[in-house]
């Protein structure tokens, strides 16, 4: 929102008020500013700013964009709609708990509000959370770095129209959570990653997790890495987990050495999770990555993901299975590239309506836990006969299981060579594609394409 008067005339006085007089034209702005070595007292610009967030957030006006000078600072809350908090420009702003509040910025009732560029960190306190969002809209968490939080990173709670992107979440419990209600929330080119903290068993060692939430809800484009518990004999954590949480897309993500890709389960009373889209994801193991945990995923899609080497399993499926399982009716697994590990665990008979086809599996043996198998199927075993699992399911009708001739799988760049078996050989979903139909896998083949540097980033 522009203030109302965007620009202000000094008059020039009277002695030189002549024909070469020049007026001097100031912008008035909408900008404040805070420093450790302010005072609340004072008018809160650049040269008298003031000394907490807290005053510019009960003082500012809507349209306001407030910056905080380097310094360390601590917890405040806004309720008052159209502010942006940023550091300032060069200068690194930190946020740290105070070891009693609970949340060290909390942004509730509110909306139009721009969080840039923060350092949040070290709030101590059981459940602690970086940035705490309650039923608030028109929100954006963008470039912070969110880290050292004993429960949470970021907390949607019944939000609308939010957006996280190009923020580094590390060393929480749980880097982002979406609460409940929450639609329109995009999470996007955010680095996810050594996020191994323990607050209870449902909350450690945690990428993204979307609990109760009802959506739409949209991860996209980010990388997740090294999100799992350690020291411990049994393992947890995962870089997505879907707790009785519906509308749920999962794309174009790159996933590596997490505990599992992605885990679902639901409650007691058997909340849906349903109406899941898992679709363009990289997922490969570097050191240690098994796959996804699908106990509750009704009239989900897992489509046109490329997993390599996955520890365990790349599919662990059953319907109605132990405390935290759902329905997986209406779960479709299509146009999948899986090699080098064991694929299918399927532990229950499935509904009718699961559908399991269109796959290219490739499993030479790998050094993965089970990489020696290609399918688990429970009253059976094990086999790493691609046949032999399709007699045993009659699933994948029309899979193959062929080398897919990546272009330089040693170095992560998953995209098709020419001779791909993969190539115009998937089923034809709701998208777009080239050629006489889509091409299996997370690319759709390019003649001319550039490596895929993800060794590059870690």
């Amino acid at each position: 929102m522009l203030p109302i008067a965007l620009f202000q005339v000094i008059p020039a006085s009277a002695e030189s008020s002549g024909p070469n007089f020049i007026p001097i034209v100031t912008k008035k702005t909408n900008v404040f500013y805070i420093s450790p070595a302010g005072d609340d007292s004072n008018s809160g610009s650049y040269n008298t700013p003031w000394k907490t967030p807290q005053q510019a957030a009960d003082q500012a006006p809507s349209g306001a964009t407030i910056y905080l000078r380097a310094g360390t600072y601590g917890y405040f809350t806004i309720n008052r709609p159209g502010l942006t908090f940023a550091s300032y420009p060069n200068e690194s702003a930190i946020l740290t708990g105070d070891g009693q509040e609970q949340h060290t910025i909390m942004i509730r009732d509110t909306s139009e509000i721009t969080i840039q560029g923060l350092t949040i960190q070290d709030n101590l306190v059981d459940y602690g959370t970086g940035i705490h969002i309650e039923n608030s809209q028109d929100i954006v968490i963008r470039n912070n770095l969110v880290r050292a939080n004993q429960g949470f990173g970021i907390v949607l709670k019944n939000v609308t129209n939010v957006t996280v992107e190009d923020n580094e979440l590390t060393d929480n419990a749980n880097a982002i959570e979406v609460r409940y209600g929450s639609a329109g929330v995009m999470l996007r080119n955010n680095l996810v990653h050594h996020n191994q903290r323990e607050v209870d068993s449902g909350r450690a060692a945690m990428g993204i997790n979307f609990y109760y939430s009802t959506g739409p809800v949209t991860a996209q484009g980010n990388w997740l890495w090294e999100n799992h518990t350690i020291n411990r004999p049994d393992p947890g954590g995962a870089a997505f987990e879907i707790y009785a949480a519906t509308n749920v897309t999962i794309t174009g993500n790159v996933i590596w050495d997490n505990e599992t890709v992605l885990e679902t389960g639901t409650d007691e009373e058997k909340t849906p999770c349903s109406n899941i889209t898992f679709t363009r994801n990289m997922v490969f193991r570097g050191t240690r990555q098994q796959g996804l945990i699908l106990r509750c995923a009704a009239d989900s899609l897992i489509a046109h993901n490329t997993f390599d080497g996955l520890d365990n399993y790349v599919f662990s499926l059953s319907h109605f299975k132990g405390e935290y399982g759902g329905s997986i009716a209406g779960l479709r697994i299509i146009n999948n590239i899986a090699v080098n590990g064991r694929v299918y665990m399927i532990e229950t008979d499935l509904p009718d309506s699961v559908e399991i086809d269109n796959n290219l599996v490739y499993n030479p043996g790998s050094d993965a836990e089970y990489g020696e198998y290609l399918a688990y199927v429970e009253d059976f075993g094990n086999t790493n006969d691609f046949t032999e699992f399709k007699s045993w399911t009659a699933y994948e009708p029309d899979g193959r299981s062929f080398d897919p001739l990546f272009v330089d799988q040693t170095n992560r760049d998953y995209h098709l060579q020419e001779s791909s078996p993969a190539i115009d050989a998937g089923m034809i979903l709701d998208e777009p594609y080239q050629g006489s139909a889509p091409d299996i896998g997370m690319y759709e083949y390019e003649p001319s394409i550039l490596k895929f540097p993800i060794d590059n980033f870690r």
